[in-house]
């Protein structure tokens, strides 16, 4: 196949930099730097012997930092996409699961950690798991009659299930299988809303499985009418995924929703196709549909390719012709009560061009976004929907480094809709503001957006750990990394979001010497207000032209005159930010009249560095970066 150019015809060539972005709202901008990294290749399954020293556990502050869902020392939610892990009942009543470990001695105690929120109050952390046995990358689905059911995978290599009736206890099983699969994700539906629809891969020899059907880790379809008590379809191929085509799939790198009788599942590799299958007879038959047409055929890393077969791309590193647009292996897909499939997935470029090392590089710090498709599209068609936000609007992205999950920039997404057809997606990126001391890296922080038009189009991006939203918890904000997103399904007056909170960016579990601590990981609740997506919060982040805001001298010594134009009486206060975020000075507000204002700040003890300073006005903001110097 060769890639046709209706994706890229979608971005624009940004003036700051190879960066792509939708052109509806060009606001993505370049890195500083942009480098090429050499990709992850350990995928972890949760019963591997783990090297090294375990650090002692330190639970956090009970009232830190948001909604707690849960408390867990094994930090790796997911090799890839996270999948249904929080499920809205209604009225403020949700369900959340997520991989559990108290026990940071090889985690014996692993499983699914599960809680609920009744009426908008979580329970009390978990402190054991849902299992009898050792598990873990749990997924949930909840049935329409409120039979409850978690899916993971045990040392065995099958995929296990845990379910319980509505106040009833929980029964488990293997789901049956002719061979050994891990890494499962789950949806529920049918007619009767009975059946389970599973999704997992092959165990890849790398992990101690076989070659399943000439390919090495592939993902296999299973499907139960009957809520789990037998199941008709067990380890099918999806049409079109087989061994002359795919040497496999990759690891979590794949969805499964849905809705009725309307069944999708997407499936990407990022050395090949990202495709979609989508079934409108509860799983009996499926349509392929090419979300991304990747433009090599079954490629072999270090076999190497010619660039005279690569489409054009203006998006491409300049210094890379060998690099490939393609998806990072985070996905998300929802089905609607129209049948129309939506999904979205990280995206990044990568690239073989060294044929003599051991494996393969990625791009990823280059702005993409999310790429969103639906349905109603051609094939190898799609818009962007979310993106790394420039904050300080100084159209650059302050990034000074970013932590290698092996992913994209804007990665984990999760999607969203509510009664009236409104689409949001929740996802991880970079806070240019935010910056770990230890590590140099930029702390990833979830970000949401949303579409009104079945979407064509989508808002800016908006941090879903708002500190006007979150009072006193706004001070844990700058030191924290926010990964695995997952989102309910249905949204109501909230986008109800879930994600692990870690005071440093990666794991410990693969990177020990980066995050140090094991215990300081929680998993937290954000209920997003969807009025605030679509623009109705008290604050909007404008140019700083605007305004005719401006910071001089710059850079300053011993001060700076912060200087701005207001349209009308409103109120004013200005907020200068370290670049971990910390607030280092600060003016409380005042009302000014139309005209010119003017702000002194004294900068004399302040360290030499840099600096944001903001500008509240009313119901407007803007920022500049400042240069203290001495």
């Amino acid at each position: 196949m060769k890639r046709n150019l209706l994706l890229t015809s979608l971005f624009v060539f940004a003036s700051a930099g190879l960066f792509a972005q939708r052109v509806a709202n060009p606001k993505a901008v370049q890195m500083a730097k942009q480098k090429a990294l050499p990709a992850v290749k350990t995928t972890y399954t949760g019963f591997e012997t783990q090297n090294g020293q375990i650090a002692e556990s330190v639970p956090p502050a009970s009232n830190a930092l948001l909604d707690l869902v849960g408390n867990t020392v094994y930090d790796l939610q997911s090799n890839g996409g996270s999948g249904h892990r929080v499920f809205n009942h209604g009225g403020g009543n949700l369900t959340g699961v997520f991989t559990i470990s108290l026990n940071t001695a090889g985690y014996p105690d692993r499983g699914t950690g599960l809680n609920k929120s009744t009426a908008g109050t979580w329970g009390a952390p978990p402190t054991a798991r849902v299992e009898s046995v050792r598990s873990g990358f749990a997924n949930l689905v909840v049935s329409p009659n409120g039979n409850e059911y978690t899916f993971s995978h045990i040392g065995a290599g099958k995929t296990h299930m845990a379910k319980r009736t509505p106040g009833g206890a929980w029964t488990e099983s293997d789901i049956p299988s002719s061979t050994t699969e891990l890494w499962s994700r789950a949806a529920g539906g049918g007619p009767d809303g009975n059946t389970l629809h599973v999704i997992a891969s092959s165990m890849p020899t790398g992990n101690g499985g076989t070659v399943f059907q000439g390919m090495n880790g592939v993902v296999l379809y299973w499907r139960s009418l009957d809520g789990g008590a037998t199941w008709d379809i067990q380890d099918a191929l999806l049409p079109g995924i087989d061994s002359t085509q795919f040497t496999g799939t990759d690891i979590e790198a794949y969805a499964v929703d849905a809705n009725g009788s309307n069944v999708s599942i997407v499936v990407t590799n990022s050395w090949n196709d990202c495709l979609l299958f989508t079934s409108e007879d509860n799983g009996t038959t499926w349509t392929k549909r090419v979300v991304n047409d990747f433009p090599l055929e079954k490629y072999v890393v270090n076999t190497g390719y010619d660039t005279l077969s690569l489409p054009a791309d203006p998006n491409r590193p300049s210094t890379d012709p060998y690099a490939i647009f393609t998806a990072d292996g985070t996905v998300d897909v929802l089905v609607d009560d129209q049948g129309i499939t939506h999904v979205w997935y990280g995206a990044t470029y990568v690239s073989d061009a060294d044929l003599t090392d051991t494996g393969w590089t990625f791009y990823p710090g280059t702005n993409i976004g999310l790429v969103y498709f639906n349905t109603l599209m051609n094939d190898n068609e799609g818009v962007i929907s979310g993106y790394c936000p420039d904050i300080n609007n100084n159209q650059v992205l302050d990034v000074t480094d970013l932590s290698n999950y092996g992913i994209g920039l804007s990665s984990f997404p999760a999607g969203s809709i509510d009664a009236d057809g409104n689409l949001y997606v929740t996802y991880s990126t970079a806070n240019e503001l935010y910056l770990d001391a230890n590590s140099n890296f930029n702390f990833r922080q979830p970000y949401i957006v949303g579409s009104n038009d079945l979407g064509a189009t989508w808002t800016d991006p908006k941090p879903v750990m708002d500190p006007l939203l979150l009072d006193s918890d706004s001070t844990d904000v700058p030191y924290l990394e926010g990964v695995y997103n997952s989102a309910a399904k249905l949204a109501d007056s909230k986008v109800h979001i879930i994600f692990q909170a870690d005071y440093a960016p990666l794991t410990f579990l693969n990177n020990p010497e980066t995050d140090t601590e094991s215990g300081d990981n929680t998993i937290r609740y954000v209920g997003y207000p969807t009025a605030l997506v679509f623009g109705n919060s008290e604050t909007k982040n404008v140019p700083a032209e605007s305004l005719r805001f401006d910071v001089t001298p710059n850079p300053a010594n011993d001060r700076i005159v912060i200087e701005f134009n207001s349209d009308r009486t409103q109120s004013s206060s200005v907020t200068l930010y370290d670049v971990l975020g910390n607030i280092v000075r600060s003016t409380p507000a005042v009302t000014v009249g139309a005209g010119t204002g003017a702000v002194n700040l004294n900068t004399a003890d302040l360290a030499t560095g840099m600096y944001v300073a903001r500008l509240n006005l009313g119901n407007t903001f803007a920022t500049k970066k400042v240069i203290v110097k001495h």
